[in-house]
Formats: structure tokens, sequence, C-alpha cells
């Protein structure tokens, strides 16, 4: 046990310590991130990957022992201007920085907090994570369900418009099909007055007398009387 904390620690920083505990409460690193180059014991590490999933976590080992192979030594990030190790930051930059850039360089009279406070303000916890996906979460599902709401009401406004318009169509010819009915009903009263009228009629066959085809003959001259007063030629005798 105590020749592989032996072995662990020859491959961590000089210190041997975690950047994000408290100096006198600091624990054994665990591995180094290859981006930031914090050194972070095992609870820190876990949390440092939650929220920089894109970062790589460089172990002490990473099973090359077993193989025989030297594990490379980890060291931190250096300043790429003054080749001092990266130990401040600088919140008006966002960046982290070493010593002298804080005395000489272009940092100067920024505020600069240490990598420990720099971390704690940007730590996200586990609860917190879940707090904000599930409030995202929600969010969505908010507007999911105001877009059901607004698609199906949609529907039921288009399901209204036809609706209303096959009952304007129906009630149209309900009206035409009563005025057909009435139309009929008047025409068959009409029939049946008809139909009552010729069968009360005489047949014309058998009541009427047939006509004299002959006309009446014409009083004979012999048989009128003389008139005195009237001086044609017919009046008189035969």
């Amino acid at each position: 046990m105590a020749s592989a904390k032996g072995e662990r620690a020859e491959e961590l920083p000089p210190d041997g310590t975690c950047d994000v505990c408290e100096p006198d409460e600091a624990q054994s690193a665990v591995g180094v991130c290859e981006e930031c180059g914090f050194s972070f014991c095992q609870p820190h590490a876990e949390e440092h990957g939650q929220k920089y999933a894109a970062h790589r976590l460089r172990g002490p080992a990473s099973g090359r022992e077993e193989a025989g192979e030297e594990a490379p030594k980890l060291e931190r990030k250096k300043c790429e201007e003054h080749g001092q190790e990266l130990n401040l930051y600088c919140k008006e930059h966002e960046k982290i920085i070493c010593v002298l850039c804080a005395v000489t360089g272009t940092h100067r009279q920024h505020q600069l907090i240490t990598l420990d406070e720099a971390y704690q303000a940007m730590r996200v916890t586990r609860s917190e994570m879940k707090l904000c996906v599930q409030q995202e979460f929600d969010t969505v599902r908010q507007l999911v369900c105001e877009e059901e709401r607004k698609a199906l009401h949609l529907v039921d406004l288009q399901e209204a418009v036809a609706t209303a318009h096959v009952t304007e169509v129906l009630a149209e010819i309900n009206i035409h099909m009563a005025k057909l009915m009435t139309e009929m009903a008047e025409i068959r009263r009409q029939l049946n007055t008809f139909n009552e009228l010729a069968l009360l009629k005489p047949e014309s066959n058998d009541e009427e007398p047939r006509a004299n085809p002959f006309p009446p003959a014409s009083p004979s001259r012999g048989n009128r009387g003389y008139d005195d007063k009237d001086p044609s030629s017919a009046n008189g005798p035969c």
C-alpha cells in the first residue's frame, strides 16, 4: 500500500495535493486536467468531470504499470510568456495567469483570486445541475403543451367551421324540400278537385237533347197576312 502511494506521488505535481481543497485540509491528488492544469482529488475530479465533460483528466497509472511502461510525468501548465506555474485567476479577463502576469504583465490592477476561489465560484453541484436540467425540461414541456393546445384549438375551429357550413347547407335543403312538399300538396289538392268535378258532371250523350239537323220551315206566303204598310213585293197575295 505504501509503495503504491510512493509511486503515485512521483507522478503527481510537486506538492501532490488537490488544488481545490483548502490548503490545511488538502487531499492527495489523483489526476490532473490536461486542459486547465488543475490537480484534483477524487471528489473534486468527479465534480470537474461533471461540469466540464470535454476536459480530460489524466490518471496517475492509466494501466501502464502492468504493461511495464513508464507512466508520463504529470506537470502543471505554465505561463507561455513567463514560464511560471499558473496559480492565479483574473476575473476581468476570465483567465488563469501566473504571479508575474499579475505583477508586471497586462493583468496589473485587475481583480485577482486564487484558483481555489475561482473553482468554488464556478463550481456547480450535482443537485444544482439536476435542478437546472429539470427547469429546462419543464420549460420545454410547457412549450410543447402550449403548441399542442394551439394545434388542438385550430382543429376544433376547423371542425366548427365545417359543421356550421354543413348545418347551413342542410337548412337550405330542408327549406327547399318544404317548398316542394307544399307545391306537391297543392297539385294533389287540385287533382282531387278536378276528379270530383269530373265525377259530378253528367255525360253529354245521355242528358243533352240531340240537335235537329233540319231547321224549322219558314211560314208559307199563303199563311202570311197582308200588311198595308209594307210596300215590298213580298207583301201581298201569292
